[in-house]
């Protein structure tokens, strides 16, 4: 591994953790751990405040308080930047698509161990799919205005959502659903879900939800693996 690079993937283990060890950083990046120390040392020539205790309970830490700080994002704001840099690697011509994913890495990198898992997770619940086609955007009408909000609720608690809602016959219907995940065929999305009734799952189109509430009191353990392979499914079928 070039010494450039690895320093680099040192600094992305730091900032991914609140303390660590010299032995815990020579195993991840495979070097020794007189290698780790030498590297370490350049990084604190060139600034970077590592601070490092002896004993049985030492360890080694980025001072985040007197230099480099970990990007405070809510939940929200983390998956939106995942979506976005989703949706420009879906087009090869965009400009700084590559760099969009690179950029979620870092970040992801510099929050503790367990809520980049967590927010990786959330994240993993999300598909994008190709845009949407052209029979479905000439029959596309609006959501309701309160959708939005409510969804992201549900999808981030984990929560039971219910509503009414008109399939593609024209069928109106009241549904409980758990949201497992999120279909985003841009500009159109689908709500990926588990209907609470008929035990089975279905897809949910943004526009024919009407009056969408909470169902605070139902909680569901997330589970994309199906749903997944129900979306692609679906899409395969052509336009909806």
């Amino acid at each position: 591994m070039a010494r450039v690079s690895r320093i680099m993937q040192l600094v992305d283990f730091l900032r991914g953790r609140e303390a660590t060890t010299i032995a815990e950083i020579s195993s991840a990046l495979g070097v020794s751990p007189r290698t780790v120390h030498r590297d370490i040392a350049t990084l604190r020539e060139q600034g970077l405040p590592i601070a490092s205790d002896t004993g049985p309970g030492g360890g080694v830490r980025l001072e985040r308080d007197r230099g480099v700080t970990a990007v405070h994002l809510a939940v929200e704001e983390v998956v939106a930047l995942w979506l976005a840099a989703s949706l420009s690697s879906t087009g090869s011509s965009l400009p700084w698509g590559s760099a969009a994913r690179s950029g979620l890495d870092k970040l992801f990198a510099s929050v503790p161990r367990e809520r980049s898992r967590s927010m990786r997770e959330l994240c993993q619940r999300v598909v994008v799919g190709r845009a949407a086609s052209p029979r479905v955007l000439a029959e596309l009408g609006a959501p309701p205005a309160e959708l939005l909000a409510i969804f992201e609720q549900a999808f981030r608690e984990q929560v039971c959502l219910s509503f009414d809602y008109e399939d593609r016959n024209g069928k109106r219907t009241r549904r409980c659903v758990e949201p497992h995940g999120l279909l985003v065929e841009s500009p159109v999305w689908y709500i990926l879900a588990r209907d609470v009734e008929k035990e089975a799952a279905r897809m949910f189109r943004m526009d024919r939800v009407r009056r969408p509430r909470l169902v605070p009191e139902r909680s569901f353990t997330p589970d994309m693996e199906g749903l997944k392979a129900q979306a692609l499914a679906q899409r395969s079928e052509g336009p909806r």
